[in-house]
């Protein structure tokens, strides 16, 4: 994937949405207000995504191309190297699905029903 396949991809999420809290280099991807995954666009190959620990550990190990995200918290924010040998496209939207649904599954009742309501009261099934 390219950095603009990525970007698509984040904002086909349901009601995902991108602005650029950092500055102009930086480019986030958010749902109901937090961040779910980010390229700096100072570096069109990185794609940083939001991940649980035990995921980050079984990733970090796997993937060489994949390690921790410079400038975030560590063991929750994944780095992707999308010119890694070891990177395919698949891999970029199943750990994308993951950073989103970890992100979603975080919010509170009143956040959820708010974007039930944003979305026509159709519900958004993450899991």
């Amino acid at each position: 994937m390219n950095i603009e396949d990525v970007r698509s991809y984040c904002l086909s999420k349901p009601l995902a949405t991108e602005d650029m809290p950092f500055g102009d280099d930086y480019l986030a991807f958010r749902i109901s207000g937090k961040i779910f995954a980010g390229i700096p666009l100072n570096q069109p190959n990185i794609f940083v995504l939001k991940c649980s620990p035990e995921l980050f550990d079984e990733v970090t190990e796997q993937y060489p191309s994949i390690e921790q995200a410079w400038h975030w918290h560590k063991k929750h924010m994944l780095q992707i190297h999308l010119d890694g040998y070891d990177i395919t496209d698949d891999l970029v939207k199943e750990l994308t699905d993951k950073a989103f649904a970890l992100v979603y599954n975080k919010l509170t009742r009143k956040q959820k029903a708010e974007l039930l309501l944003a979305n026509n009261g159709i519900d958004l099934l993450i899991q």
